[in-house]
Formats: structure tokens, sequence, C-alpha cells
């Protein structure tokens, strides 16, 4: 387990309590804690634990804190890292699934990423750079913003573009784009194997659970739930998760029109200062 420092003495007694959590047994035969003196910020703690791990191990799954793990989603995360292990083309196993609008009953492929509980191999991680004078240029191209964008579904090349320009660091941004370029697939389950816990505002995003992409279908068994005959992508599935992004975007837009329309309502009553 790696641990981020406190950021002042104002949370230091949180990340006292985050380890002697993580100190207790938690059933396995034994556990690592990597806590650090300082606090990293999310972005380098990520990069710099998966890494020191991928140079001991072929393999790893990541579950960050604010992510709960479902029943079956260790034997799904092994069963695939096994199955796919020599497959190059598929870079990364997702532990969350997309929501689609029929239930397929079987995993599936998909050009992009998520890092809601996940797991992938050293082949993929270590041998694939993060070139910034790359990305640059290939942002500079309309074909390739409208592939990593999903045709207009939600602006990943905007936060690449920040990392480029300096303004802030994404790494799943940009193990997206090492994906992409690499001409990668991630294999996602037929149903979601975790469960998102983290839209109470302690974290580093400002979403809320209204956001979310709705709550895991635990009614299907894991088991019966099938492996794709091939390595390829399905299009109506890429377009199925498309609409559904599509869709949480237009409902956070549309709860941040009403947020703002209530405020100026608000600042219109004589109670309120203007």
């Amino acid at each position: 387990m790696f641990i981020d420092g406190p950021k002042g003495d104002t949370d230091s007694k949180d990340v006292a309590e985050v380890k002697r959590v993580a100190e207790s047994t938690w059933g396995f035969s034994s556990v690592t804690i990597f806590a650090a003196q300082s606090n990293q910020g999310l972005d380098r703690s990520i990069n710099e634990g998966i890494t020191k791990i991928l140079k001991e191990y072929d393999q790893a799954i990541i579950v960050e804190d604010d992510i709960l793990p479902l029943p079956d989603f260790l034997d799904f995360m092994n069963e695939a890292l096994s199955r796919y292990k020599e497959e190059k083309s598929i870079m990364q196993i997702s532990g969350f699934a997309y929501p689609r609008r029929t239930d397929h009953r079987r995993h599936f492929f998909l050009p992009i990423t998520s890092c809601w509980g996940w797991a992938t191999w050293r082949r993929s991680w270590q041998n694939h750079s993060w070139d910034r004078v790359i990305a640059a240029q290939e942002l500079n191209n309309p074909s390739f913003v409208k592939r990593m964008d999903l045709e207009g579904a939600y602006p990943f090349s905007d936060l690449l573009r920040g990392v480029v320009d300096g303004k802030g660091e994404c790494w799943d941004v940009i193990w997206y784009w090492k994906v992409m370029r690499a001409g990668g697939l991630t294999l996602f389950p037929g149903k979601s194997l975790v469960e998102n816990i983290g839209w109470d505002g302690s974290g580093t995003h400002e979403e809320k659970e209204e956001d979310s992409f709705g709550t895991c279908d635990l009614s299907i068994p894991y088991r019966n739930l099938s492996w794709p005959n091939k390595i390829h992508v399905i299009p109506s599935d890429l377009e199925d998760v498309r609409e559904c992004i599509i869709q949480r975007e237009r409902k956070k837009k549309a709860r941040k029109e009403n947020n703002r329309w209530l405020i100026r309502a608000m600042r219109k009553l004589p109670f309120c200062a203007p």
C-alpha cells in the first residue's frame, strides 16, 4: 500500500489514521506499506508507485482509496491478467464498466482507459514513454483530437492540452494517451466490479454523486458473463459508451446552469448581499 504524506499539520492526524487502518490484517498473507514523509500529490504518487511495483513484478492491480472492490473483482482481474498476458494489444484491465443500453452479458473491449480499479502489465506501463513534444503536435491534428475525445463525447484532449501547456498534471490522461498511441485496448467487465465512493467532495475532483455513472448491476452472476470470442472493439459497445458519457455530461451541464440561475435569483432577494 502507498500512503501519501500530509500537506500540513491540519491533516497529519487523518494520514496517521489511514496508516493505522492500512496496518490492519486485511486477510492478505502480508501487507507492505510505503508511506511518504511529505505530500507528493496524486500524480507523482500514482506514477512512482506503479513504476516501483512493476519493476519487481510483471503485473499489478491498482485500487485507489475511493474505490470499493465488489465480490469477484480480484477473480476477474487475476483471470484477465493471466488470459491476456501475451496479448500486447491489450494494455489494461478495468474493474469498472460503463452502463450500456443493452445487457450483453459479456466482457468487452474499448480503445479507452479507466482508472476506477484497474490492472496492467509491466510491458504496457514501461514500454511506452510520455513525450510532451509529440503530444503537442498531435493536439494540432483534428483527427487525433476527434478520436481521443470519442467524437466529441468528452474533452479528453483539453486535459491533455493542460498537461502539455504545464497548467497541471493528469496522470490518467497521459496513460490514456500512451494506450491510444500504441493502438492498445482495455478489457471492461460485463458489469462493474467496483463502486466509486469518492463523491463527498473530499477528493481531488469536483464532481458530485449525481455525476456518477449510476449503480452497479449486481443481479447478474459474475460467472454467467462470457469472455470475448476475439480481440476487437464492437462498434455498438463503443457507441453505447459514447452515449452514456454524453448523457452524463449533459446532466452535469444542466445542473451547473441551474445552480448559476439559482445564485442569480438569490442575489436579487433583499436579504442577499449584491
